[in-house]
């Protein structure tokens, strides 16, 4: 099985296929690019307005003369503490979340079906023909048809995309492509990112507890000074709060899980692949390609699943991929 018959004429489709998995593509990671900024403002809105609060109450000792700075201070951190939970409610909604994964995946399901086309591979023959790839293209856009406006307005960038593939080119540009320039870099991104977070929600939290207990002992020590400590524990309490549902909401510790398992379920199946004898039979092709897209696909759909079942309004990330 060396990939479909391709003719100029069908190699046209096969372009008008890829450009719309890059259009889709792109459109998942404006999507995700505008929830997260909103998701990242909130957040940092949500610390000032506990600092903010925090201060107003700390500016009484200046006296009546400073009475205005107290005040603009006061109104100012009660406006953009009632500014989150707008922000939370129009911009990170569960219903943004939706449309940022549908888009992913129909780039994805997209992509899926060129592979499987360029290589012959189930529902795919050797002898398919262009229709059937127009239809089932046609088919994954039609699930995604209500986010056609926010596909209107991205401009994809000119990729360079297979137009034919031998089983060969499949596992260069499919298989090891998506192992070495994909799953593992993007694993390692989300392990390391998981571990700046947990050590940062860790050294807030130590740092809540001490401000405490110094502020419950300025009576015992007599340094009355430390009880001035005490309101501003709320506002490190907030910060770690804040960094903890970050956490939770990127679910960097379950991407880098799911991407280092995926890329090695790909090598798996590759190696087992090369090492039989009987590879280059079309079963035996079939069956790899086969095992290859159903191991993109189900780290698609646990990815998916994770982020639209029992997903928090305040949260909004599969990494942006091309």
């Amino acid at each position: 099985m060396n990939g479909t018959l391709s003719t100029p004429d069908s190699q046209e489709f096969i372009k008008s296929a890829w450009r719309d998995q890059t259009k889709w593509s792109e459109t998942a990671n404006h999507l995700k690019a505008e929830l997260f900024r909103w998701r990242y403002l909130a957040a940092i809105a949500g610390v000032l307005g506990a600092f903010l609060e925090t201060l107003a109450t700390t500016l009484d000792g200046l006296g009546e003369n400073w009475w205005w700075l107290r005040a603009l201070v006061a109104l100012t951190g009660a406006v953009v503490l009632a500014f989150v939970p707008y922000v939370l409610k129009t911009k990170v909604s569960k219903d943004r979340i939706s449309e940022w994964v549908s888009a992913r995946s129909a780039s994805e399901a997209l992509k899926e079906t060129i592979y499987r086309y360029l290589v012959g591979a189930p529902p795919f023959r050797s002898a398919s023909t262009s229709t059937d790839l127009i239809e089932r293209c046609r088919s994954i856009k039609e699930k995604v048809r209500d986010l056609n406006l926010y596909a209107a307005a991205v401009e994809p960038p000119q990729k360079v995309r297979p137009l034919m593939l031998t089983i060969d080119d499949y596992v260069q540009s499919r298989v090891n492509d998506q192992i070495d320039q994909y799953y593992l870099p993007k694993g390692r991104d989300k392990a390391n990112k998981a571990k700046r977070l947990h050590g940062l929600e860790f050294w807030l939290g130590a740092i809540a507890v001490v401000m405490g207990a110094l502020a419950s002992a300025a009576v015992a020590t007599g340094l009355k000074q430390l009880s001035a400590l005490g309101p501003w524990v709320a506002v490190v309490t907030t910060a770690s709060a804040a960094v903890t549902a970050h956490l939770a909401a990127s679910r960097y510790d379950h991407e880098a899980i799911i991407y280092f398992g995926t890329a090695d379920r790909l090598t798996t199946a590759r190696d087992k692949w090369l090492s039989d004898p009987n590879r280059m039979s079309s079963d035996c092709v079939a069956k790899f390609v086969d095992n290859c897209e159903h191991a993109i696909s189900t780290e698609n759909e646990a990815w998916l699943a994770k982020w639209t079942r029992d997903q928090p309004e305040d949260t909004a990330e599969p990494a942006s991929e091309s």
